[in-house]
C-alpha cells in the first residue's frame, strides 16, 4: 500500500522546482500590477492551521521587501483587529491563505478587508474556490490535480463531503507550495528581485529528505512522552507546523519560541524527550548554544539541532541542513524536517499514516470538523 504522506513529502523537490519555473514571471507581473494600482504600503497575512504557519514563516520576507507586515489568525482579524484605527486602508494588501479556498474564517477575513477598502490577493490550491473568486487576484499554488480536490477517501455521509485535498493525509506538499508562492511574491515586490536562493531550495530539500538520520532519531524517540519543537524568527512558524503535524496523528507535540521555551515548556521537558531546535546560523542558534547543554546534561533530554554547520557546543544530535541562503528563505528547507520526523514516529508506533488520528475514529472526527469548520457561519455584516 502506498504511504501517500511519504509520497507527498518526496514529491516536494520536483514540484517546487516546477512551481518556480512555471509561476515566477506570472507572480512578478501580478505583484507589481497590484502594487502600482493600489500603492501598497502595508501587508496582512492570515490563514488557519498550516496556512497560519505559512503566514508566520513568510512575514519576514515581506518585511524585507519593504512593507510593514503583520500576521493574524483569521478570526482574530475578521472579528476584532479589522476595527482597529489605522490598521487597514486602501493602501493595505490582505493576503488570505487557504489551500482548499473554502475556509470560512478566511472568507470572513476577505469580507472584513473589503469593508475597509483593502486590496485582496489570495493564495490557494483551488482556483475554483470562494477565496479565489472573492479576491482581486489570486496565486494558484498548483500542488494538486483539480479533479482530486472534489472527492475524499472518507466513507461517511458527512465526512465524505470534506473535500479540497489531493490525499486525506496531514498536508506537507501543499504547505511548502504555499510557502514558495509567498516567497516568490515577496521577492517579486523587491526592486531587482534575485530568485537564486529560492531556486536552490528544491535541491536542498531532496538532500534533507534523503538524510537517514531523521528516520533514526524519530524511531529512537517514538516512545517519548512528548515531542517539542522550538525556534525564533521566521522559523517559529516551522516549529508550530511540527506541533500541528503531531496533533494530526493525536501525538503529544508542543512548540514554543526559544525564549518562551525556557520560561514555560522547559518545565514539562523530561528525560529522553526530544527537543528539536530549528536554528539557521544567527541569533536563534547563539541562544540555543546556552540552552542545549543544560537540557542534555542536567535534564537528560535529547536536544536535536537543525543547522547548516555542526554546532560548537554540547548539543546531543545534529541534523545538517545544507542551505546557504538567507534566514527568510530558510523556512522551507528547515521546515520539512518536522513533518518527516512525525511521519517516522507514526510509522514506528504502527499508526495509519494515510489518514488523520492515525486511523483512530477518523470518520467521527472528520465529520465533526466538517460541521465546526466548513459549515460554520460566515460573518458578512461589516
Amino acid at each position: 500500500m502506498i504511504d501517500y504522506l511519504l509520497q507527498e513529502i518526496n514529491e516536494q523537490p520536483a514540484y517546487l522546482q516546477d512551481l518556480i519555473k512555471q509561476s515566477k514571471e506570472e507572480i512578478y507581473e501580478l505583484a507589481n500590477k497590484i502594487r502600482l494600482e493600489r500603492d501598497i504600503r502595508k501587508i496582512i497575512l492570515t490563514g488557519c492551521g498550516d496556512s497560519l504557519c505559512a503566514s508566520l514563516t513568510t512575514e519576514a520576507a515581506f518585511n524585507q521587501a519593504g512593507f510593514s507586515t503583520y500576521v493574524f489568525p483569521p478570526m482574530e482579524f475578521s472579528r476584532y483587529r479589522y476595527r482597529y484605527n489605522n490598521l487597514l486602508d486602501e493602501n493595505t494588501l490582505l493576503i488570505p491563505i487557504s489551500v482548499s479556498g473554502k475556509t470560512p474564517r478566511v472568507i470572513e477575513a476577505i469580507n472584513a478587508a473589503r469593508s475597509r477598502k483593502c486590496a485582496v490577493l489570495s493564495v490557494t490550491n483551488n482556483p475554483e474556490s470562494p477565496a479565489a473568486k472573492k479576491s482581486d487576484v489570486f496565486i494558484y499554488a498548483k500542488s494538486s490535480h483539480i479533479e482530486s480536490l472534489r472527492t475524499s477517501s472518507y466513507d461517511g455521509e458527512v465526512s465524505s463531503q470534506y473535500v479540497g485535498y489531493e490525499h486525506d493525509v496531514p498536508q506537507t506538499k501543499s504547505y511548502t507550495a504555499v510557502q514558495m508562492a509567498l516567497l516568490l511574491l515577496a521577492k517579486s515586490f523587491e526592486k531587482d528581485p534575485d530568485y537564486s536562493e529560492l531556486k536552490e531550495i528544491p535541491k536542498v530539500i531532496k538532500q534533507v529528505v534523503d538524510n537517514r538520520l531523521i528516520k533514526e532519531l524519530a524511531i529512537e524517540s517514538a516512545g517519548a512522552s512528548r515531542h517539542i519543537f522550538s525556534s525564533s524568527g521566521p522559523n517559529y512558524g516551522s516549529a508550530l507546523f511540527g506541533e500541528f503535524k503531531m496533533y494530526e496523528f493525536s501525538l503529544p507535540g508542543f512548540s514554543k519560541e526559544i525564549e518562551e521555551y525556557c520560561h514555560t515548556a522547559y518545565f514539562i521537558t523530561e528525560e529522553d524527550n526530544p527537543v528539536m531546535f530549528i536554528t539557521p546560523e544567527g541569533e536563534a542558534l547563539s541562544r540555543v548554544a546556552e540552552i542545549a547543554p543544560i537540557l542534555k546534561n542536567t535534564i537528560k533530554a535529547k536536544p536535536i539541532i537543525l543547522s547548516k554547520n555542526e554546532p560548537k557546543f554540547d548539543y546531543g544530535n545534529w541534523v545538517e541542513i545544507p542551505f546557504n541562503g538567507s534566514e527568510e528563505s530558510s523556512v522551507i528547507p528547515y521546515g520539512v524536517v518536522a513533518p518527516l520526523f512525525t511521519y517516522w514516529i507514526a510509522k514506528e508506533k504502527g499508526l495509519n499514516v494515510n489518514t488523520f488520528r492515525g486511523g483512530a475514529e477518523q470518520e467521527k472526527y472528520v465529520e465533526g470538523s466538517f460541521y465546526t469548520i466548513r459549515q460554520s457561519k460566515v460573518k458578512d455584516d461589516y
